[in-house]
């Protein structure tokens, strides 16, 4: 009876090979019948049985040939093993051909798939045909077992790159290799966020190869062009068009996109594309000109290292040294808060001498950031600043440098930002910066090699280079650099002067105390009397003729008077990020960064649930009003708090209301902000103080988008846009 099925199976694997080999031959007039279709999407479930089973028959002929294996009940073992192999082997490859008819997959790409397959059936029955001479003959059994392993290992990587897009087994090594470092001036929205989120979660199905819906996501043209189903984004319909539309539909719709099984977009991932699609879905914009409350800029923040914040593996240098080298006409500054790295700008033209350069090297490994616009630097004074050799930004823009000894720039292995307009360079003293491996963006506008040929000069430099030419000198007018202010203290407990300074002469510096943004019409003039006596934020901006004005700078100061003695939250933050971070923070003095505000850092965050903190004072003294600093970032659904209570209690049992205020919301979008609270009320004696803090229940309507950063509902078919409440500081008076 056995025999009779053994029989039978073969006269179907012998008929299926004889199917399979005609179907081959005349696949171009096929016409496959719905039905028949749904069987060959059973391919990609039946093809691992073939697989593993010929892996297994190599390795246990193998081992019986070694070891002499040849009782009657282990060869049986093995002819019916090749026998089920063959079988699974022809069935998947049928199904597989049939499969290969849907025009979701290109043909030029499936042709050596299919014949991997058709070779691997067709060994397989004849290795069951000539089992006995194979495996009496060491060359016949070698020669097999080599096609089968052959077979398998390239039919199986064509696959997959059918499945999950070319080199799939080996991405992740190369990938390593072959992705520069980007710093986060240099990031372009598409290419360096955008697209490698296509690349990893989409490309796979939606390739020139394989194009599923005949889409193809390869390039931004393809993007613009969409596939059979319409265009990818629409900014007129509400939900902004389809890619965004099938990205946020339930896992469980086969709509969802990518699809289930398959590895998902996450979190930062899904809010990427939707605001570079909201934000219209440029091809060439850079993080770097997007507001500072812009979500996308913030999200970059996370994902690139600036040159402020780059991975520096030197020690600081001497603050003593530092101040030393700063005067009116050279300003040094560390990059940001705690950095080893150092900025140095020069101002004064007529005051600078090359001496100036080289009084700057025993600081020469902590620049990073070199900046000499307008000031006359000349081609001798380049061998002085390649010693700089840990220089990020070099700017040299409109000095007078001829081009002719760039060659000393070479040393600068760390050098990604270099600016030459307005000099006398031309295109082909530039092909020496070849040579530099971090090199991504060249400024050469208003020079001789911006009129030279573009193509030249850009094959002669590496692809990964930006050559920016887009100006004429008729038409340049530069930034002013921004205001230093220079009050050191934020805590203040009497009247101090305000201490506003600019480098440059000829500068007007207007200032706001409101939080408004200063302007020359109806901010503050500053001229050095000003006093601060209560708490403030100050804007400052400076401005002159023929410049554009300086970016804002900004300083809280607070005027404190009564010591708090300790903290304690009656009610910690659900939210994972805020959670664990102590109460103590409320009190120390230390201003959050509203660029943090993903990592907790020096803010509390609460949404859907009151801020409940208790203040311990070390005495009862007079206490006449409590100021909060919060923040607003609309992009982010941090608004002001619906309702702020103070309560006053001496037993911690007992408590009454003190006074209860509700702080105007915003009506429109506006930059991210820090907003200070000052309640006031009669003077009283009071061992603790309640201070609770309410959060909106849920956002205005003109409020678009579906999460920014700190919201996880973006991934919901229906968000629910509720607000959350930052404090980092609590004062009192």
């Amino acid at each position: 009876m056995i025999h009779r099925y053994k029989l039978l199976v073969f006269n179907v694997v012998i008929f299926l090979n004889s199917l399979l080999l005609f179907l081959f031959i005349f696949e171009k007039r096929l016409v496959m019948p719905p039905w028949v279709q749904s069987l060959g999407r059973l391919h990609p479930i039946l093809l691992h049985f073939p697989i593993v089973l010929l892996l297994i028959c190599v390795f246990f002929e193998f081992f019986s040939k070694r070891k002499k294996l040849v009782n009657s009940q282990q060869m049986l073992f093995g002819d019916n093993l090749l026998l089920v192999t063959s079988f699974t082997a022809v069935t998947s490859a049928l199904m597989g051909l049939v499969l290969s008819k849907e025009d979701i997959y290109k043909a030029d790409l499936l042709i050596w798939h299919k014949w991997g397959g058709v070779f691997i059936s067709f060994l397989s029955m004849v290795w069951y045909v000539f089992r006995q001479s194979i495996r009496n003959k060491k060359i016949l059994f070698t020669a097999i077992s080599l096609g089968a392993l052959g077979g398998i290992l390239i039919t199986s990587h064509l696959g997959a790159n059918i499945t999950h897009g070319d080199n799939f087994l080996l991405a992740p090594l190369s990938n390593g290799r072959q992705q520069p470092k980007v710093l986060f001036e240099d990031v372009v929205i598409y290419t360096n966020m955008v697209q490698p989120i296509l690349q990893s979660k989409c490309i796979g199905c939606h390739n020139k190869k394989k194009a599923k819906g005949e889409l193809v996501m390869e390039t931004y043209a393809n993007l613009l062009k969409g596939g059979k189903n319409g265009v990818l984004w629409d900014s007129t319909k509400n939900n902004f068009g389809l890619l965004l539309n099938r990205i946020h539909l339930p896992l469980e719709d086969k709509r969802h996109m990518p699809p289930s099984g398959k590895p998902q977009l996450t979190e930062d991932e899904a809010n990427i594309i939707y605001y570079w699609i909201v934000s219209g879905a440029n091809s060439k914009a850079k993080v770097a000109t997007l507001p500072s409350s812009d979500t996308l800029r913030m999200l970059a923040k996370a994902l690139f290292n600036s040159i402020k914040i780059d991975e520096y593996n030197f020690k600081a240098a001497d603050e003593n040294k530092i101040k030393a080298l700063s005067n009116n006409y050279r300003f040094v500054t560390p990059v940001s808060q705690g950095s080893p790295a150092l900025e140095v700008e020069f101002y004064g033209a007529s005051k600078f001498k090359a001496d100036q350069l080289l009084e700057l090297l025993p600081l020469k490994e902590q620049i990073v950031t070199l900046i000499l616009n307008k000031i006359p630097v000349r081609d001798a004074e380049l061998s002085i600043i390649a010693q700089f050799l840990n220089l990020r930004k070099l700017n040299l823009s409109f000095t007078e440098i001829t081009g002719k000894e760039l060659i000393a720039l070479q040393s600068l292995k760390h050098l990604n930002n270099l600016s030459l307009a307005g000099t006398n360079v031309n295109s082909v003293d530039l092909q020496i910066l070849s040579t530099l491996p971090k090199l991504t963006h060249l400024y050469i506008w208003n020079t001789p090699a911006q009129m030279q040929a573009f193509s030249f000069l850009k094959n002669s430099l590496k692809n990964n280079v930006i050559i920016e030419t887009g100006f004429t000198g008729d038409s340049v007018q530069l930034k002013l650099p921004s205001i230093v202010i220079m009050n050191e203290l934020q805590m203040l407990s009497q009247p101090t002067l305000l201490k506003l300074k600019h480098y440059s002469k000829g500068v007007s510096i207007y200032f706001t105390i409101d939080g408004t943004e200063p302007d020359s019409l109806h901010s503050i003039l500053y001229n050095g009397a000003y006093k601060i006596n209560d708490n403030m934020i100050v804007k400052a901006k400076a401005f002159k003729k023929g410049w554009s004005s300086s970016d804002i700078v900004q300083k809280e100061f607070y005027k404190v008077g009564v010591v708090i003695d300790s903290i304690k939250l009656l009610s910690p933050s659900k939210e994972i990020l805020f959670k664990t971070l102590p109460p103590s923070i409320l009190t120390d003095s230390k201003k959050g960064d509203s660029k943090e505000i993903r990592f907790g850092h020096d803010w509390i965050g609460y949404k859907d649930q009151k801020m409940e903190s208790i203040i311990y004072l070390a005495q009862e003294p007079s206490v006449s009003s409590v100021t909060i600093s919060s923040l607003v970032s609309i992009n982010n659904f941090i608004m002001p708090p619906q309702q702020i209570q103070i309560w006053a209690s001496n037993d911690l049992v007992h408590y009454n209301l003190i006074k209860k205020v509700v702080p105007p919301q915003p009506s429109k979008l506006e930059s991210i902000n820090t907003k200070l609270y000052t309640i006031s009320f009669p003077p009283l004696h009071v061992k603790y103080l309640k201070v609770v803090l309410i959060p909106i229940g849920s956002l205005p309507i003109w409020i678009k988008g579906g999460g920014g950063v700190l919201n996880a509902d973006i991934n919901k078919k229906n968000p629910i846009k509720k607000g959350w409440v930052f404090v980092d500081e609590i004062y009192l008076n």
